[in-house]
């Protein structure tokens, strides 16, 4: 696992202090620069560092990429692109104006932050996240015009909307070595002029999900065409139950179909679009037995993928299932572990520079996630990770308390590989390690990552002392 280093962009003392503090958040599990910092000259260092106006974030998301780009060499994978919002309107009395932030969306339109596009990028096969292939972090006019004109005769170069074209062309700059790359979108993404730009190359591919029911060549509207579609084929897919109790666990059966199409130019467009673009396929995939008062599943796909099959249409859908990973993405980054929102900073720019780093943290997390699933088990450790001997040391005593009482409560994986760490990091989270239990999620094996490091304190205090 590959950390930040900055040397060559900025002079070694930056570039060492901010390895520092991405290795501290890494092992924090928080934003908090008070709670990562051991002692109160690194908590200050860490401040200065946040504030140099050497450090940019242009500099920061540069380092971050160029990894992502070395990583991708050979490979085929998947660009999966989404927005968020990072909103500080409930500390916003403490925040310094005109230092970066703006009115978002959040609060009523009251919010105070910024808005964040990402490019995660995951390999097409295992789904190994190799990185980040593009962020971008802005605000809006104070004023926000766009509530008040009529965005549909507007080009979408003048529309904050340019953000899913200008996230894929970025993201292919940083992917070129890639043998492909397929674009991966929610419905936000369904924008004609995207849909114009679609590249007929056999290395770029696009699949968005169907927003607005189109125009086709034939007078007809896309749903209605869908609806006189004949059926390919089923599938079973497994919904797993919600944590609020909301949704049961259960097998739904999906029944799919394949479109074959040209969209017209929507009616209220700019008239110097093109009026028709280029063939392109939709794969619809529905629920035909929902439980009674549970809305059916049901995904129409636009993408230029070649899809003549059931089993082509089953890949497109398997894809576009790779989404929960930037959606998990943002709830580490937002709520669940690190909370960006809660941090004491008082500046825009220091929130922005320590979001991106950050995020950076965010994928190595996911990549030790994957890892304790797919690495062989013979594989060590040192290896894969960033845990120090000493750490492993501590970890083994741990693993002789979380072993349960009975052989299928106890660790059954090899010492010092990322499946015996993770382990033992699930059961620190609160997993009860039965093999029947699903697998911990992240919030358990982060919960389990913090609490470890909490014990690792205290145990590398008590071992100095008794060395000396």
């Amino acid at each position: 696992m590959e950390f930040a280093n900055l040397t060559g962009r900025v002079e070694p003392r930056i570039s060492s202090r901010h390895s520092m503090l991405v290795n501290s958040l890494f092992k924090g599990r928080s934003i908090s620069i008070q709670a990562i910092s051991e002692t109160r000259a690194e908590q200050a260092g860490n401040y200065r560092l946040l504030h140099n106006e050497n450090l940019t974030e242009s500099i920061l998301i540069d380092e971050i990429t160029s990894r992502c780009s070395k990583a991708v060499i050979g490979h085929s994978v998947l660009c999966l692109h989404d927005t968020s919002e990072a909103n500080f309107f409930h500390h916003s009395g403490r925040l310094q104006a005109d230092t970066g932030l703006g009115p978002i969306d959040a609060s009523g339109n009251q919010g105070i932050g910024f808005k964040i596009h990402n490019s995660i990028v995951l390999d097409s096969k295992s789904l190994y996240p190799y990185g980040i292939s593009n962020i971008k972090i802005w605000t809006r006019d104070k004023d926000n015009p766009s509530k008040n004109r009529d965005n549909q005769t507007i080009p979408v170069k003048d529309k904050e909307s340019i953000k899913w074209q200008e996230g894929c062309n970025a993201s292919e700059e940083i992917l070129k070595a890639a043998t492909s790359i397929i674009h991966i979108q929610d419905r936000e993404g369904d924008i004609y002029d995207q849909i114009l730009d679609f590249k007929n190359d056999n290395k770029i591919f696009h699949i968005i999900r169907l927003r607005f029911n189109r125009m086709t060549e034939n007078g007809e509207r896309i749903f209605k065409r869908l609806e006189h579609t004949e059926v390919i084929g089923q599938y079973e897919l497994a919904v797993n139950a919600d944590s609020h109790g909301k949704r049961k666990k259960r097998v739904a059966v999906m029944e799919v179909k394949i479109l074959t199409t040209t969209v017209q130019r929507p009616e209220r467009a700019m008239k110097d679009l093109a009026p028709q673009t280029q063939t392109i396929t939709i794969v619809e995939t529905k629920e035909i037995n929902p439980p009674p008062h549970i809305d059916p599943l049901h995904w129409m796909l636009i993408t230029s993928c070649k899809v003549n099959t059931l089993e082509d249409a089953l890949q497109i859908i398997s894809w576009y299932e790779a989404r929960w990973s930037i959606e998990e993405f943002y709830r580490i980054l937002k709520k669940e572990n690190f909370d960006i929102e809660s941090s004491e900073l008082e500046t825009g720019w220091s929130l922005r520079k320590l979001s991106i780093m950050t995020m950076d943290t965010c994928i190595k997390i996911f990549q030790i996630m994957f890892c304790r699933e797919l690495i062989p088990e013979e594989e060590t450790l040192e290896s894969i990770s960033s845990f120090s001997e000493d750490e492993l040391d501590c970890l083994s005593h741990l693993n002789k308390k979380y072993n349960g009482n009975t052989l299928k409560q106890q660790n059954p994986y090899k010492e010092k590989t990322i499946q015996w760490v993770v382990w033992i990091l699930s059961r620190m989270g609160g997993w009860k390690g039965y093999a029947s239990q699903r697998i911990a999620g992240a919030t358990t094996i982060l919960r389990g990552l913090q609490r470890f490091y909490e014990v690792y304190a205290g145990w590398a205090i008590a071992k100095d002392v008794c060395t000396r």
